[in-house]
């Protein structure tokens, strides 16, 4: 089976990190059994590198990651828009102004995450441990929408339905880094991935069955 391929960003805009990049690190430790890429906030490379991880990996389902200074809460965002209008340079100095993404593609393209069943677990899950979620139907225009855009026309173009879609994070000062971790912890169980604990729990029961543990 295909893995999870999940995707976070570098710093940018004068910081020095970058609250998904944080993230990532806390998943990968945890969830053994994920791909992941960390994007540069580069309008050029950042979905280049996103396009060659999908070909590459061929993932079972995609969960980007990306930081917006000023909330207060996890965002699970609704739609993509084909529309690149940057009011801050990428990290190249680039910054292009009222012009699609893709000049033959949709207006818009829906995330195919679950995401009324992610919202009412996150929220669930927030009664202990503080999560603030909401839906969201504007990734802004800048390199998170652009990677969001990009990965789904993709996997429409080849006729792919599987998950994915994009979760913007507050800034680390913000949110904890480790309680935005399980957050996405959360998603990851519901999209089917096991967590390291499960892992070791089950690896004795594979090994005395004669199965191999680390298919």
């Amino acid at each position: 089976m295909h893995a999870i391929l999940v995707t976070a960003f570098g710093p940018f805009d004068g910081r020095s990190e970058n609250a998904s990049s944080l993230v990532l690190k806390h998943l990968r430790a945890d969830y053994p059994g994920i791909r992941t890429r960390v994007l540069p906030v580069d309008s050029v490379s950042g979905p280049a590198r996103l396009r060659r991880a999908l070909a590459g990996i061929r993932p079972r389902a995609v969960v980007m990651l990306g930081e917006a200074a000023g909330s207060s809460g996890i965002r699970l965002e609704t739609t993509a828009w084909n529309r690149l209008d940057f009011r801050i340079p990428d990290i190249a100095g680039r910054m292009p102004r009222d012009r699609p993404i893709a000049r033959d593609g949709p207006a818009s393209i829906g995330s195919t995450l679950p995401l009324e069943q992610l919202h009412r677990l996150l929220l669930e899950a927030g009664h202990q441990v503080g999560h603030q979620v909401g839906l969201s139907d504007d990734p802004g225009r800048y390199l998170c929408n652009q990677v969001f855009f990009t990965a789904r026309l993709w996997l429409e173009r080849r006729h792919l339905n599987h998950p994915a879609g994009f979760i913007h994070l507050p800034l680390a000062a913000d949110y904890p880094t480790a309680r935005a971790a399980e957050a996405i912890g959360t998603v990851l169980r519901e999209l089917g991935e096991q967590p390291r604990r499960a892992i070791l729990r089950t690896a004795p029961r594979a090994a005395s069955s004669g199965l191999a543990s680390n298919e």
